[in-house]
């Protein structure tokens, strides 16, 4: 990690720390943004109390910290719109082969049901890709 990277980190959970976490994150970008994102995690699992929660986001505060950079961000993403791909996939292929098989209406329509949410998970990953 860089000297810039560490002040950039250091300054950045200064801010967070002292309300910044509640302001948009949406613009913000790569590694500040998930640090922003995380930083709002963690306040909510606060006010709820759920020490599990904390422990468990403040891990990966400390993780993305040590750990992001531009290209794992990019990875992330890219990671993750392949999978929501594969998903869609999948489900197309249950639609064409229950309408094939003349199953039920109602057993079509909730497979069109599924095809449609898994097409909206992608096109969010692909718009946050696109944010990156």
């Amino acid at each position: 990690m860089s000297v810039k990277t560490k002040i950039l980190s250091v300054a950045f959970f200064a801010i967070s720390s002292i309300g910044f976490a509640q302001s948009n994150c949406k613009d913000l970008k790569g590694c500040e943004r998930k640090l922003c994102e995380l930083n709002t995690k963690l306040e909510y699992a606060k006010q709820y109390g759920n020490q599990n929660k904390i422990r468990g986001i403040e891990n990966a505060i400390a993780q993305t910290k040590n750990n992001c950079t531009t290209k794992t961000v990019n990875n992330d993403l890219d990671k993750k719109v392949k999978e929501k791909e594969q998903k869609v996939k999948e489900r197309t292929d249950d639609l064409n082969k229950a309408i094939k098989d003349q199953e039920g209406k109602e057993k079509i329509d909730k497979k069109k049901k599924k095809l449609d949410e898994a097409k909206a998970e992608l096109n969010k990953a692909v718009t946050a890709q696109k944010t990156k």
